[in-house]
């Protein structure tokens, strides 16, 4: 189970998913290469086990990285399997790169919320309820 996340690139900076115009076609953020390279200045340390395919690691966990097939990229899926410190880290991805990240578990651009790592706490207590809680 992880926490997902999905980062995009629009023709602008939407505030919500409901704004987003039917018609809205998604940008390319780059070759594989240089968001390869982009995640990594944050990220550091990933390892690219492939070119589409890296891993973070950190005292918290962890976080995959999946760029998809094509080559430039649409799109990074994140499936994030680490504290929610690392909410932060990826909010600053999306703002200094004019990305927007889908949080699955909220429903909500995360660069946009107000408290970012509340997609990690919903998801984190739906895990809980899964797989029990050591608590």
């Amino acid at each position: 189970m992880s926490w997902d996340i999905s980062i995009m690139k629009f023709s602008r900076q939407f505030e919500s998913v409901a704004d987003i115009p039917d018609d809205e076609k998604l940008q390319v953020l780059g070759t594989r290469s240089s968001v390869r390279e982009t995640i990594s200045s944050i990220f550091q340390g990933t390892n690219w086990s492939g070119p589409a395919r890296g891993v973070w690691n950190s005292h918290s966990g962890s976080i995959e990285f999946n760029l998809g097939e094509n080559d430039p990229s649409e799109g990074v899926r994140l499936q994030v399997r680490a504290g929610k410190e690392v909410a932060p880290l990826i909010v600053e991805l999306c703002l200094s790169n004019g990305w927007q990240g889908f949080d699955y578990s909220s429903g909500d651009f995360i660069e946009k919320s107000e408290a970012p790592e509340s997609g990690h706490e919903s998801w984190s207590s739906y895990r809980d309820q899964v797989i029990g809680s050591d608590e």
